[in-house]
């Protein structure tokens, strides 16, 4: 999934890429943490350096504030 949208931004011309960390997905539950499939930032900040992507990381519990 990742790599076809990034793909698809680079054949725009894009060269950074800006996404969210929502830390709900990442903690469902107190101290239960959640880093593989779709919540793997350590595989899609490598796919987007393998790709020559600048990214920009927005951590935090809140998304759009």
């Amino acid at each position: 999934y990742w790599e076809d949208r990034l793909l698809k931004a680079k054949a725009m011309g894009l060269n950074t890429i800006q996404t969210y960390i929502p830390w709900n997905l990442h903690e469902p539950q107190p101290h239960q943490f959640v880093f593989d499939g779709i919540a793997n930032i350590e595989a899609f900040l490598n796919l987007a350096y393998r790709l020559g992507f600048l990214v920009m990381l927005r951590a935090g519990p809140y998304i759009c504030a």
